[in-house]
């Protein structure tokens, strides 16, 4: 049992880094597969793991140890202490703890990370029909805003790890209205500062994501109201997300403001 468990996660933990849209996969199945073991069990599992991805590639440890596990681990001492804190909340907490190591990681290997990006560049330019210009604008939108796009993967990896676990109270979820405040004063540093910086901008835009996914939450409960399909009201919450998340954002932010204002009532 130990032995096929080590070797699926260490299967899902290539899957999970090959395609993005995948990346909840890994940690839904660990948390969902070791939820009632004991520790020897995760333990020895998890040492399988890692034996098989570090054979596969040394590289692949820091992704796994990193990413996956910091989440699996974080996600059970929410579970077991931090009942108290709304499900959104617990979400982004994750996803800027995740994103920080990455970036943290990222940043002491930059060097590394420039000359893969060169050479990438280098082989869509040989193997595609974009033009030069096309390519450039590419790669320097992913220089200009890697720290948004790691938030972006790193919060809708979690996310979508928390709901395919707890989705039978997904309609309940809340989200705190305090995320607004460092929004807020990124917003205003950025517009009214002088100062030009992606790190501000990127910030900006990081502090979007919270109140964009919480608006899948809404469209999900009012479309649900007359389908009665959860899992198709979510598909169209997303999609409208994805489409337009600016509005996403504005009404996820508003729809929880309301909800401070419900219990300020009650």
């Amino acid at each position: 049992m130990f032995l096929i468990t080590g070797i699926i996660i260490a299967a899902l933990f290539l899957v999970s880094t090959s395609m993005p849209l995948l990346s909840w996969a890994l940690p839904f199945y660990k948390i969902k597969k070791l939820e009632n073991a004991d520790f020897k069990t995760k333990a020895i599992a998890n040492l399988v793991a890692i034996v098989a991805i570090g054979w596969i590639d040394i590289n692949f440890l820091f992704p796994y140890l990193g990413i996956y596990i910091t989440i699996e681990v974080l996600y059970i001492l929410f579970d077991k202490y931090g009942r108290k804190i709304e499900m959104y909340d617990r979400i982004f907490i994750i996803s800027l703890i995740v994103g920080v190591l990455i970036s943290g990681y990222l940043f002491f290997n930059k060097i590394g990370l420039n000359l893969s990006l060169e050479n990438l560049k280098e082989i869509y330019v040989q193997k595609t029909e974009f033009s030069q210009r096309e390519i450039n604008l590419a790669f320097d939108f992913i220089r200009k805003n890697t720290l948004l796009l790691i938030f972006i993967y790193t919060n809708f990896t979690v996310f979508l790890t928390y709901y395919f676990l707890k989705k039978d109270s997904f309609l309940k979820w809340k989200v705190s209205y305090l995320w607004l405040v460092p929004y807020i004063v990124l917003f205003f540093v950025e517009k009214y500062s002088g100062i030009n910086s992606m790190y501000i901008s990127n910030g900006v835009s990081i502090f979007k994501i919270v109140y964009a996914l919480y608006f899948i939450k809404i469209i999900t409960g009012l479309l649900n109201r007359r389908v009665k399909k959860q899992p198709i009201c979510f598909i169209i919450a997303v999609i409208m997300t994805v489409l337009s998340p600016e509005f996403a954002f504005i009404f996820g932010a508003l729809a929880s403001g309301i909800n401070i204002k419900v219990k300020v009532i009650k």
